[in-house]
């Protein structure tokens, strides 16, 4: 077993805390820096299910993407969802520690990682933002990076926004909501940005600006973080048990 600080202190060196944007909510948001842990839950986002999953496994700590504590909370009760699941964590001695935005700026961070699955090599950050971009082995016609995409991510379905008339052989990422500038995305010389949860404004904008998106969903795009930081976990620490949740799933379904 090792202290719950020790996993926070080698977490943090992963993804500082200074990288935190200063609306997030990040760091031990459930539980006690001193307490022991011998088993670790890694997921995207803390539901009934994976807090049904931590208690069934036995885990002293769920590590987390996404806060589990976001909004201000105003109460704290069993009769409200979110309260349910706060109950169920403390009632079963389970911490919650999460890494968000912190998680996405750092170099090894999910904006990597999505870099590394789609196979973008020379990986390098795009502006100031969390955003990377790098180039791909061979240039594509843009069909075929869409079904490269798309096999990649394991995403039944993408949505598209403009086109990439020349091919796609520069690449920007930004996994989740796409909140930056599309100025950035102009100026890195990208022919198409991987990302998710595209707002209807931001794809009208892109369109004008004679940019091509593919909205790969945000659970798509930043999923793939959980196999990084269950190995950097169980690296660094042997004697503790790192579970990844495999049942998460995209709460989204595509009808057709």
């Amino acid at each position: 077993m090792t202290k719950c600080s020790r996993v926070i202190d080698f977490f943090e060196q992963l993804a500082p805390r200074e990288l935190t944007e200063y609306w997030d909510n990040t760091g031990l948001l459930v539980g006690n820096r001193h307490a022991n842990v011998n088993r670790i839950l890694v997921c995207l986002d803390v539901t009934s299910a994976s807090v049904n999953e931590a208690i069934a496994k036995k885990a002293d700590l769920i590590v987390t993407h996404h806060p589990v504590i976001f909004k201000e909370l105003k109460s704290l009760n069993e009769d409200d969802t979110k309260g349910k699941l706060l109950y169920s964590l403390v009632k079963n001695g389970i911490g919650v520690y999460s890494a968000h935005t912190n998680l996405d700026y750092a170099d090894a961070g999910v904006n990597t990682q999505l870099a590394l699955t789609l196979g973008i090599r020379n990986v390098e950050v795009m502006g100031n933002g969390p955003g990377k971009c790098g180039v791909l082995e061979q240039r594509m016609k843009l069909d075929d990076f869409l079904d490269h995409v798309q096999k990649g991510l394991k995403t039944p379905f993408l949505k598209v926004v403009g086109h990439a008339d020349a091919g796609v052989g520069k690449v920007a990422v930004f996994g989740g909501s796409f909140d930056d500038d599309l100025g950035v995305v102009i100026d890195s010389g990208a022919d198409v940005i991987v990302t998710g949860d595209v707002k209807y404004h931001t794809a009208i904008d892109a369109i004008e600006a004679g940019l091509c998106i593919v909205d790969a969903g945000h659970f798509n795009t930043e999923s793939v973080v959980l196999p990084y930081i269950a190995d950097q976990l169980a690296g660094k620490f042997p004697d503790v048990e790192v579970l990844l949740f495999d049942d998460e799933k995209d709460p989204f379904r595509a009808v057709y």
